[in-house]
């Protein structure tokens, strides 16, 4: 059954959500619930995780026009993109059977149109936009991008899998990485250990791990990473002894800094291959290797990427140290962006 028109079950007219109020300053604003338009619903947030991509606007001074979409640090919601809740109002043209659904929400929406789309490739579309503003009690998203969540997970541990597990297995398909290939991970945060567990995955081995936190490094041994400590002088050295003397045959970096994305560009042996989710590497010179950047999980991959999360493949178990009340964000945010070594997710909610 398709919905006709919207379907309104009494939601509320307004709502709570985060706006930036300063550097490093939220506060809660009165907002108006957002329309529901066609082929939308409304989505009761029930937890919405923050993201390392989320901190340089909570830390700046001064917010600019965002990315795509309604990606803006100043808007009410700020860029919360990792969301999960439940459907609870429906726009035309919607199939009935969503309402009431426990969902997580794909963030990358495309037009659904091109030929992109079509081929489920919705990351390549030209006209993409992103579903954010989640640091709030309700979000619109498109019907097509609101998935069931998997049984036996809760809202906190949903609302990381788009970026937490559908972004380091594209990054891992990008790069083609194969049984017995060497394989090294720079920055193992909650990106970078889904990176690493990933390329376990595909059949990378020995796969290492550099992080100069020292928690996080241990995570990564937990899943069967070679650590290095990359505050250490004699990490790279250590990598390339590791790896014959010639540098891993892939490079996957989540950090999102150049100096550590060339770092990472120059451990690569030649004819080596490297993905980057964060930061950029130069462009230019003569060294025969091969460089790309990924972004998100394309739609025509999701059915893999759940089938390794409902086989325990890949894990999200341990990934959530805290959990805040939409009223304490500020204190979420301060945790997540100062406290590098106690926490790793942290989720805001609203149960």
């Amino acid at each position: 059954m398709v919905a006709e028109t919207t379907h309104d079950f009494s939601q509320p007219a307004a709502m709570w959500a985060a706006k930036k109020s300063g550097p490093e300053t939220t506060t809660l604003v009165e907002v108006d619930v957002p329309r529901v338009e066609a082929e939308s619903v409304l989505v009761r947030v029930r937890a919405s995780a923050i993201c390392a991509s989320d901190i340089p606007g909570w830390r700046a001074e001064v917010v600019g026009r965002g990315s795509p979409g309604r990606w803006h640090p100043d808007n009410p919601g700020l860029t919360g993109h990792e969301v999960a809740g439940e459907v609870v109002r429906l726009g035309g043209g919607v199939d009935a059977s969503l309402m009431a659904q426990a969902v997580w929400i794909d963030p990358i929406a495309g037009c659904g149109d091109c030929g992109e789309c079509r081929r489920g490739r919705q990351t390549f579309c030209s006209n993409v936009s992103l579903v954010c503003q989640g640091f709030a009690e309700y979000v619109v998203a498109p019907a097509r991008q609101c998935r069931p969540i998997p049984a036996g997970f809760n809202y906190s541990t949903a609302s990381l899998i788009p970026d937490m597990v559908g972004t380091p297995m594209s990054a891992v398909k990008r790069a083609g990485v194969k049984s017995g290939e060497s394989v090294a991970v720079w920055g193992l945060g909650p990106v970078g250990l889904g990176l690493v567990q990933a390329s376990l995955i595909a059949g990378g081995l020995p796969v290492f791990g550099l992080d100069p936190v020292a928690s996080r490094r241990a995570r990564a041994e937990a899943f069967g990473a070679i650590a290095l400590d990359s505050s250490r002088p004699d990490s790279l050295n250590r990598l390339r002894e590791l790896t014959a003397g010639t540098g891993p045959d892939v490079v996957l970096c989540s950090v999102g800094n150049d100096r550590v994305s060339k770092e990472a560009f120059d451990a690569l042996r030649l004819d080596g291959r490297m993905v980057t989710v964060a930061g950029h590497v130069s462009a230019g010179g003569e060294e025969r290797k091969w460089v790309s950047g990924s972004w998100g999980c394309d739609e025509c991959d999701w059915p893999d990427v759940i089938e390794h999360l409902r086989s325990a493949r890949f894990s999200l178990a341990g990934y959530v140290t805290h959990q805040f009340p939409l009223r304490q964000v500020q204190e979420a945010f301060v945790i997540r962006a100062g406290d590098l070594e106690g926490s790793f997710k942290v989720v805001v909610t609203n149960e």
